[in-house]
């Protein structure tokens, strides 16, 4: 949820379009580069290793900007931030694009919304995540075996 909080610069008087805008910097690879050096380098905190903490903050962070871009709304994301200024969209564009206030989340586009991120976004990481589980448990119980 990191990029996200470039909603702040709507306050802030930055406009939308603005490499600081929204889905701007905050939604690039440099961005996401940045949050898992950090993330790395306080691997200690993390309890973790730098490297596995590394990768999984940049593949969450790097992830965000992506299905923002599978989005059928807004101005599409700055990926290659600081070396272009240009947004991207990917070619299929399936996820309904959340409205930005609570009240519009509540209403029936925000419901159409929800459904569509449930469809597009969470049952498929969900059922990756179960077939990781189930993976990492067989290997667990392979390793036991072999003891």
């Amino acid at each position: 949820m990191a990029p996200d909080a470039d909603v702040i610069a709507f306050r802030l008087g930055i406009p939308y379009a603005a490499d600081l805008g929204h889905r701007g910097f905050t939604h690039s690879l440099a961005f996401a580069a940045g949050v898992a050096l950090v993330g790395g380098l306080s691997h200690r905190a993390l309890r973790s290793r730098f490297l596995p903490a590394f990768t999984f903050l940049l593949v969450a962070t790097a992830s965000h900007p992506f299905l923002d871009a599978l989005t059928d709304g807004g101005l599409g994301v700055g990926l290659l931030w600081p070396f272009s200024s240009e947004r991207f969209f990917m070619p299929l564009r399936p996820i309904h694009v959340a409205p930005l206030s609570l009240k519009a989340l509540l209403s029936a586009r925000g419901a159409r919304v929800i459904a569509s991120e449930l469809r597009w976004v969470w049952l498929p990481c969900s059922a990756l995540a179960a077939v990781l589980a189930l993976q990492r448990r067989g290997a667990r119980r392979r390793r036991c075996e072999i003891t």
